[in-house]
């Protein structure tokens, strides 16, 4: 059989602190996780394709940088990213170069997929990082075309009354020009097919909540040729998360701990944004569900 011509993956979202609901050694699982992706990559001889949110945070720690620029840097085949907004400060395209993605684009140890077309011999593709919507490519159909997004898409909606909600199908039928589409940010793991065409939503690579308890992350092979793609199970270990009773009371615990932040080192001089990313900054071991509520009330 001949080798697959991408690795599909997405939402890795590599940290440096541990979720509050793993007990395990979390930082071991997360290296050990992206070393089988590497190795399968080796494996079969293909660049992986990281459809978004390789990082969870923008800002890297220092330690963290070095170990993924050393470990990307021994990989001999490439690794192309598309930028999530987990991995831009503030949300901001502009700001990738001041991020830890950036830093591992400038190391030339990935490869960035923003403001190009990435041309093989058997098929182009077209990037949409976060905040872009997908579109037509404006160029002849040659090969297969592949789009690569980073946009909550779902095969049916994920909660009751979700808005903006945006069906694989529709997208499909939408973008027929398009042989493949690759998209990020929606931590289930499906396929979609259309007519021939297909969607893969790739999931995320780490469990951080309990709610995925029993998820079990995975990577697919594409070929490019017959456009159809095999799902590879990531090994996960069973018994990784702390009891619930005893998660919700360090959430209590975590949330407090940011009120008094707030109350000690608020300063009047600046906005309140920038006193709430201050905080943020200050308190990285908080539970990403307490930023994410602070996040949307300051978009909002």
């Amino acid at each position: 059989m001949r080798n697959p011509d991408l690795l599909l993956a997405a939402d890795w979202h590599l940290r440096s602190t541990i979720p509050i609901c793993r007990k395990d050694d979390f930082l071991k699982e997360q290296k050990r996780k992206v070393d089988f992706i590497l190795q399968q990559s080796r494996l079969y001889q293909c660049p992986i394709l990281v459809a978004g949110d390789i990082g969870d945070n923008p800002q890297w720690k220092n330690w963290l940088l070095e170990k993924y620029i050393k470990k990307f840097n021994a990989h001999r085949q490439k690794v192309y990213v598309l930028p999530g907004q987990h991995d831009l400060p503030n949300h901001r395209l502009d700001k990738l170069s001041e991020s830890g993605l950036g830093v591992l684009i400038a190391s030339k140890v990935i490869y960035s997929l923003v403001n190009q077309r990435w041309f093989d011999e058997k098929f182009k593709i077209s990037a949409f990082p976060f905040g872009e919507k997908i579109n037509v490519p404006n160029y002849k159909k040659e090969n297969k075309e592949v789009a690569v997004i980073h946009q909550l898409v779902s095969q049916s909606k994920l909660w009751e009354g979700q808005q903006n909600f945006t069906s694989a199908k529709s997208l499909l039928a939408k973008f027929p020009c398009y042989d493949l589409i690759v998209s990020g940010d929606n931590h289930q793991s499906f396929v979609e097919e259309h007519k021939g065409k297909l969607l893969v939503n790739p999931g995320s690579l780490m469990r951080t909540a309990i709610a995925q308890k029993n998820f079990k992350p995975k990577v697919y092979l594409w070929y490019a040729e017959s456009n159809r793609i095999i799902e590879v199970f990531i090994p996960i270990n069973k018994d990784v998360f702390k009891p619930k009773e005893e998660i919700i009371e360090l959430e209590d615990e975590n949330t407090m701990k940011f009120i008094q932040t707030i109350r000690k080192d608020y300063d009047i001089n600046i906005s309140f944004n920038k006193n709430m990313e201050r905080c943020l900054d200050k308190n990285p071991e908080l539970h990403k569900r307490v930023k994410n509520r602070i996040y949307k009330a300051m978009e909002g």
